[in-house]
């Protein structure tokens, strides 16, 4: 196991020193470095393909955490509607269009509506990381890069709440409805959202009595780990209960830094913490004037994520490059650039539909397409189909051909079209900042 861990960091090391020297993104990197890695030396990776879906679901509080934590609540609600388009109604409509047109395609397979409904609510779950990645590296307009790091989040719970609760249900053969549907998400998304908003709340407050910074960066692992696993223990939506616990963490300490910087006036605290003091309550007195943390120290936790944020991202890759079988993918090249091709023009449809409908330049609808990288969230989904499943094989290899080819082609033409782009992308900032100065004052 140690041989396992000393190879993942070298090749982590080798993936970030390409980035830096070549602009060659981490990811692209780590997914053809493990491979070679692992098929050429395979006792420096010792990892179980069999593993790989129990170690995602793991790291993916750990993966998300970073990104959300930079997510904040007062922005996802002024731009609630454009990102609600991006990450329910336009995956929604992506679903509905590949199941309608894929019959035609491919006429020779015996496909029902569960089969494809459940083919592409796996591959509508983009992935956060390598979006977010890409971006950092470009001078991009806030919007632009919230609309596509918001997507990528949410749209993981949108296309993970689909498969689950509408195309598994019906590949199996249970009775779906249009109502059931509608109560089911309903009830998915309400209850997901309750169990991790209270987590993000009860760990806010255990926050308040923690002053340590190790402490307190343990705290913001325990609450994506705990929302995330409550809420699959309760067969909701464990990635939705992810982003509600983080959000609200984040909101309510960011609240703190805002009464800090508005100085509550010390008389009025004064009087408080008299009238606390009279009846002995310390626990309430630290609740009411105890900020849960300064904000030195959540930035340097935040930073701090990111790190292990990596790490985890490096680990995911790299089992993801253990799982690819050539000879496979190969067999059904077809089906998978087919479904690719699917994908890629209904995703530029939604995109430029999107920017057309809220005015945003062109340009952005281009970059939100190209943003659409799929990750092992997909492949995770993939694995639950039953193994009696008559195109389970044939699923497998489109998912994990749609993942490598996303992953690579989106990744590089998007690397691309960022740098031709520079000027206009960083005019557009311009007018951002002169439109929030003119907004402010």
């Amino acid at each position: 196991m140690t041989t396992t861990l000393i190879t993942i960091l070298l090749i982590l090391l080798i993936a970030r020193v390409n980035q830096k020297l070549f602009q060659i993104p981490v990811t692209l990197s780590l997914v053809a470095l493990a491979y070679i890695v692992y098929h050429l030396f395979p006792q420096l990776l010792q990892l179980e393909e069999e593993m790989f879906d129990e170690t995602l679901l793991l790291l993916l509080p750990i993966i998300l955490l970073p990104d959300i934590l930079h997510l904040k609540i007062e922005s996802l609600r002024k731009f609630w509607k454009e990102i609600t388009f991006l990450a329910l109604i336009a995956v929604g409509i992506s679903i509905a269009i590949g199941t309608f047109i894929t019959p035609y395609l491919l006429p020779e397979y015996r496909f029902t509506l569960g089969m494809l409904v459940a083919l592409f609510s796996m591959i509508m779950a983009t992935d956060a990381i390598t979006v977010t990645s890409i971006f950092g590296k470009f001078n991009l307009p806030y919007r632009l890069k919230l609309f596509a790091e918001g997507e990528s989040l949410f749209n993981d719970a949108t296309g993970l709440i689909a498969y689950y609760f509408v195309g598994l249900p019906l590949l199996l053969g249970e009775e779906v409805t249009p109502v059931s549907i509608f109560f089911k998400l309903d009830e998915v998304f309400i209850f997901s959202t309750i169990i991790g908003s209270v987590i993000g709340f009860i760990g806010y407050y255990i926050l308040k009595f923690l002053e340590d910074p190790i402490d307190e960066f343990i705290i913001m692992y325990v609450v994506a780990l705990t929302s995330f696993l409550l809420a699959e223990h309760f067969h909701m939506a464990g990635i939705l209960s992810i982003i509600a616990s983080v959000l609200t963490f984040n909101f309510f300490i960011d609240r703190d830094f805002k009464k800090w910087e508005k100085r509550i006036e010390q008389k009025h605290k004064e009087e408080l913490r008299e009238v606390l003091k009279k009846f002995h309550e310390v626990i309430l007195e630290k609740l009411d004037f105890n900020y849960a943390t300064t904000k030195e120290r959540y930035e340097e936790n935040k930073e701090l994520s990111l790190i292990v944020g990596h790490f985890a991202n490096a680990f995911l890759f790299i089992s993801m490059a253990i799982i690819v079988k050539p000879e496979v993918l190969l067999e059904y090249w077809k089906e998978i650039l087919i479904v690719f091709l699917i994908i890629t023009v209904v995703r530029a449809i939604m995109s430029f539909g999107f920017v057309g409908m809220f005015r945003y330049p062109v340009r952005w609808g281009a970059a939100l397409t190209l943003a659409g990288t799929r990750g092992g969230l997909s492949i995770i989904m993939v694995h639950t189909l039953p193994n009696d499943f008559v195109y389970r094989e044939m699923f497998e290899a489109i998912v994990v051909g749609v993942v490598i080819l996303t992953t690579y082609l989106y990744t590089l033409i998007l690397l691309i079209f960022l740098k031709l782009q520079k000027v206009e992308f960083e005019r557009d900032m311009e007018i951002e900042e002169r439109v929030l100065n003119t907004n402010s004052s």
